[in-house]
């Protein structure tokens, strides 16, 4: 019997698949202002971005360091601290992947009162500040995008402020949850958070029994539920409830 002629073989099955981009690629298909860029500018802007590695506990800049731009997170996880005098430092807060920072030291040409360090493998890009002040002086999108940054980074610091000052373990807990579901919202995760425990403990500023103990209760709650690898979030008005945080 005559088998199927040579060309079915070679046929293809289906539609061709879009190349997957790059993780940098992938995480500015999120980013407003990027995307309302003329082509031509938006080709401008990711040639002159940098991008940075971090191992596991590698800092990305520490306090005294000069400002290069606003920095974005593209992989990983990194913590804002504050140094204290006295060898201690507070934690400030988390950066997840699709998070920017830096934007208030960047704008006054000063140098960083504060470190930002890897709590896992990450990459880091950075939109150069010359660039940042062109889109500022040109782009009235990128414009808009950097004044909310800074106006939700002045909301975040008053509520962390208060968080260390006033609120239980419980509800401090809630709030880091909370900010790295709010940062990886863009990336369809389905309220899957690939952050640790511990990662979560250190963000806090607290001892990694404690968390454990909050994370459970908020587990029994149905809030949320924690496995390998992280967590999925079950009831996100219920997360904002606990943190207490108008979502």
């Amino acid at each position: 019997m005559r088998g199927p002629p040579d060309s079915v073989g070679s046929q293809t099955t289906g539609a061709k698949r879009k190349p997957a981009l790059c993780p940098v690629d992938k995480m500015l298909s999120v980013v407003p202002w990027y995307n309302g860029l003329p082509a031509l500018e938006r080709n401008l802007v990711r040639s002159e971005l940098r991008t940075v590695s971090l191992a596991t506990g590698e800092y990305l800049f520490r306090a005294g360091s000069k400002s290069l731009g606003w920095y974005g997170v593209v992989e990983g996880l990194v913590k804002w601290t504050s140094p204290g005098a006295d060898g201690k430092s507070l934690s400030l807060a988390g950066f997840s992947i699709g998070s920017w920072f830096g934007e208030a030291t960047m704008l006054r040409r000063e140098r960083f009162e504060y470190e930002v360090i890897a709590l896992r493998p990450s990459r880091i890009v950075i939109l150069p500040r010359d660039t940042c002040e062109r889109l500022w002086n040109h782009n009235i999108e990128f414009t808009k995008a950097l004044t909310m940054h800074l106006a939700q980074r002045v909301n975040w610091l008053m509520a962390s402020y208060t968080g260390n000052v006033l609120l239980d373990v419980d509800t401090t807990v809630a709030r880091a949850v909370a900010a790295q579901f709010d940062a990886e919202r863009h990336a369809d995760t389905q309220g899957r958070l690939k952050i640790s425990q511990e990662e979560i403990a250190s963000l806090c500023g607290v001892s990694r029994q404690r968390c454990n103990a909050a994370l459970t209760r908020l587990a029994r709650a149905g809030v949320l539920q924690t496995h390998y690898g992280g967590m999925t979030i079950l009831d996100k008005d219920a997360l904002y409830r606990r943190a207490l945080i108008n979502g």
